[in-house]
């Protein structure tokens, strides 16, 4: 739910034309980038304790171009970058990886990679590019990790602005602005468990936009919604019981949001 954003030459290995070149943008394309700064996280070794450095994502009409700079790395070594769904103070960092095909396995073009060899310095830098677009909403973090073996998670950005569940999300639920959007992708809810928080007498509204198709459960109320594959349902209601709810897909048994109402 939160959003928190709290050069030796490398060698860069990317899976798609670059479309984005700077010589080939137009100068009238519309372009949208969100951005976030890298923190290691606890399972990084030690060598990889002081990593720092940013990550951006860009959108040009239909084009994605995800880029990272990094330094404190070990000097030498491989590592590899993944477009996570989530945000970077998951229990499991990221998330699970954004996926542009639900059944496109876990390599490009299905996923986003960014393959990189630090330099003798520990800095390092990536770039790749794609000519499909990441949707508004479904990009929460890059992450790096260990190249081979078992892929220890080094260090995070989590992307101002990247993932469907952010702050002003939660605002504007209780205030009646913008309704909420609760993204599924592959049974998952992106970015993780939504939280909706509403006082005693607001209006519950919420969307749930699914590539799955299920039963969405509002718990406590007991309302159910079937919801088909690539669709979207709507719930609005208003908040006359109190308490701490789930919102699950039914069939699945998958919890995809956290109703709270307040008195």
């Amino acid at each position: 739910m939160r959003n928190v954003i709290r050069v030796a030459p490398v060698v860069v290995v990317t899976w798609a034309a670059f479309a984005l070149a700077a010589c080939g943008s137009d100068s009238n394309e519309e372009t949208e980038a969100v951005r976030g700064q890298l923190e290691a996280l606890p399972s990084a070794p030690a060598s990889d304790k002081a990593v720092a450095g940013e990550a951006t994502l860009q959108r040009v009409e239909g084009r994605t171009t995800v880029s990272l700079r990094a330094t404190g790395l070990e000097p030498g070594t491989e590592y590899v970058a993944h477009l996570h769904t989530g945000g970077c103070d998951q229990a499991d960092p990221g998330g699970p990886h954004f996926q542009f095909d639900a059944e496109g396995g876990d390599e490009p073009p299905s996923e986003i990679h960014l393959e990189f060899r630090s330099g003798a310095d520990g800095s390092g830098k990536a770039t790749t590019s794609t000519n499909r677009e990441v949707p508004a909403g479904e990009a929460g973090s890059v992450v790096i990790h260990e190249a081979g073996g078992e892929q220890a998670k080094i260090a995070c950005a989590e992307l101002e602005g990247g993932h469907a569940h952010d702050s002003a999300g939660e605002e504007s639920a209780s205030r009646g602005g913008e309704v909420p959007t609760i993204v599924v992708r592959n049974g998952e809810p992106v970015g993780g468990v939504a939280e909706l928080e509403y006082s005693a007498g607001d209006d519950v509204r919420f969307e749930v936009n699914s590539d799955v198709a299920d039963e969405v459960h509002v718990h406590g109320y007991d309302l159910l919604q079937e919801v088909p594959a690539g669709g979207t349902v709507s719930f609005d209601f208003p908040a006359e019981i109190e308490g701490i709810f789930e919102v699950e897909l039914e069939g699945r048994k998958t919890q995809i949001a956290g109703l709270t109402v307040n008195p």
